[in-house]
């Protein structure tokens, strides 16, 4: 409809980098622009901008699925501008800087095609300079302000700008054009002397000022915020804290006793923990080398697409993924695996990122639902699916919902075969995963708990070891919220497959639903709910 058209065209011109996502022809002449989104000018805009849709939308007499998705984003932007979120706009997961970084190194979400794509991207990061200026300034008020990040994560977020410096991470080795100019020169003198004016921001005035603590309600409207960011992750407009901390503790008992159940069925005698300890000692499942990690998980996506598949799903998606390893530069401070979409036009590959920084503390136990979760039908087919659908409007295509996209991907390893105990046992692992999340993360940002109490408590019913705990752990420190929308998301589509199938009691139903579920794109689950039921 045309007002997704207008709305779609004013707001890739205030944030022109949505194309590096989409690449649509239409919105090439904006590749050598860049927003920074912590300017006055562009959150006077973005205000401006969301005010006056939501205003069109509501005067509309009719509102459709699209209208309400477009409503319900529009509120949620203007919402954040009422918080002190922007005070805390960097730390080393949610980095803009890295983010830079790899699109330079051709790692990114910008492509490199032609020999103007080089000089479009010198000329995109002259704004480098504002952005940093302004994450140094927003720091600053956020020291006044009494909004700083945890002292731990300002210590990690030093070591990754060092890291990047030390490395050249910026540099691309694989430049396909002979240029008349030193690409990675001119991005070096633009990166360097910006970044390491920000680490000493950090050393030498940031660091002293970052809190002791390490959840949200320590900040002065903390609750308020938290409760702001549990919206956003799971798009419920009434759900409380407690409840999913709950709900959390309740499925942590429920799995815990499935795991037990396993461990007995395997002729285990020991406790879980050391039947854990077992399970990581087996030689048998552990990976001889990195290209042996790589090979496993593609073996395993085409076993899941030849069964999945072709049994749960009406329509596959020819678009490959790929399966790679996780730029060495970032492996330090990536998370285990992660999945980057290809693009609108097929030009950029769908990629599933696997961390090999230490191959030793992978299990093959994890593969069939690691891979079902990144890859088919998991982000790579729901998000190729949307990207594909043209009846889906571009806004909702840039939409970045994580209850409804992580919770699809948890829906989807319940979906698996898992043929033996040890498969079946991994699938289990990661749901205790997503389930002591809940606990965890409400646990740090509403209840206060420290790190200690929260290290305790997760290692209580964790199969990673202590250094893959710590490394979780600071992804929740530092993300408040966002590891809610899997158990969330998830929990959402299983009590919707079990009305849909309630009323349609035929064996071609599991494929009907999840048609109905991915038809409309990723919008908000107070919408699906009503479209469902």
């Amino acid at each position: 409809m045309e007002i997704y058209d207008d709305y779609f065209n004013e707001s890739i011109l205030l944030s022109p980098s949505t194309n590096d996502y989409l690449n649509l022809n239409k919105y090439k002449h904006l590749k050598n622009k860049l927003e920074n989104n912590l300017s006055k000018s562009y959150i006077k805009q973005q205000k401006q901008l969301h005010s006056k849709y939501l205003q069109k939308l509501i005067e509309k007499k009719q509102s459709t699925i699209y209208d309400k998705t477009l409503i319900y984003i529009c509120n949620e932007i203007l919402d954040y501008y009422k918080f002190n979120l922007n005070l805390t706009p960097i730390n080393h997961l949610d980095n803009i800087i890295n983010h830079i970084i790899e699109m330079a190194s051709g790692n990114g979400l910008y492509i490199f095609e032609t020999k103007k794509d080089y000089l479009d991207f010198i000329e995109k990061i002259k704004i480098f300079n504002e952005i940093v200026e302004d994450i140094i300034s927003n720091m600053a008020l956020g020291i006044k302000k009494k909004y700083t990040l945890p002292k731990i994560l300002t210590i990690i977020l030093i070591k990754q700008l060092k890291e990047i410096l030390k490395k050249e991470s910026y540099k691309n080795n694989n430049i396909k054009y002979k240029l008349e100019f030193d690409f990675n020169k001119e991005c070096s003198n633009i990166f360097i002397p910006n970044i390491n004016k920000l680490i000493t921001f950090l050393e030498k005035y940031y660091l002293s000022h970052s809190r002791d603590t390490i959840g949200m309600l320590h900040l002065p409207k903390g609750f308020s915020e938290y409760k702001y960011i549990v919206k956003c992750f799971t798009t419920l407009k009434d759900i409380k804290v407690e409840t999913i901390h709950n709900y959390g503790l309740q499925e942590i008992e429920r799995i815990y006793n499935l795991m037990i159940k396993i461990k007995n069925n395997m002729g285990f005698n020991g406790s879980l923990t050391n039947f854990n300890k077992y399970l990581q000692k087996r030689k048998d499942l552990k990976f001889k080398s990195k290209k042996d990690v790589i090979s496993h998980f593609k073996k395993t996506l085409s076993t899941i697409n030849k069964t999945v598949m072709k049994t749960q799903f009406h329509n596959n998606v020819k678009e490959n993924c790929a399966i790679i390893p996780i730029p060495k530069n970032n492996e330090d401070f990536s998370i285990q695996a992660y999945y980057v979409s290809g693009d609108i036009q097929n030009k950029r590959k769908g990629k599933f990122y696997i961390n090999l920084r230490n191959i030793y503390q992978l299990n093959k136990i994890e593969l069939e639902s690691l891979t079902l979760h990144e890859t088919n039908p998991g982000h790579h087919y729901q998000i190729t699916y949307v990207n594909k659908n043209d009846t889906i409007p571009l806004f909702l295509k840039t939409y970045n919902n994580d209850a409804y996209q992580e919770g699809w991907a948890l829906y989807c390893e319940s979906l698996g075969k898992y043929k033996t105990y040890e498969s079946y046992y991994g699938k289990l692992v990661l749901e205790m995963l997503r389930a002591l999340r809940l606990v965890v993360d409400t646990g740090i940002h509403f209840y206060g708990w420290s790190y200690d109490k929260t290290f305790k408590f997760y290692k209580k019913y964790s199969f990673d070891d202590d250094d893959k705990i710590k490394q979780q752990l600071y992804r929740y420190i530092s993300m408040p919220g966002q590891a809610l929308s899997y158990k969330i998301g998830e929990k959402i589509i299983l009590d919707l497959k079990k009305k849909f199938k309630k009323y349609n009691k035929y064996p071609g139903s599991s494929k009907d639903f999840h048609d109905r579920i991915l038809e409309h794109g990723p919008i908000p689950f107070e919408i699906l709910k009503d479209i469902i039921n």
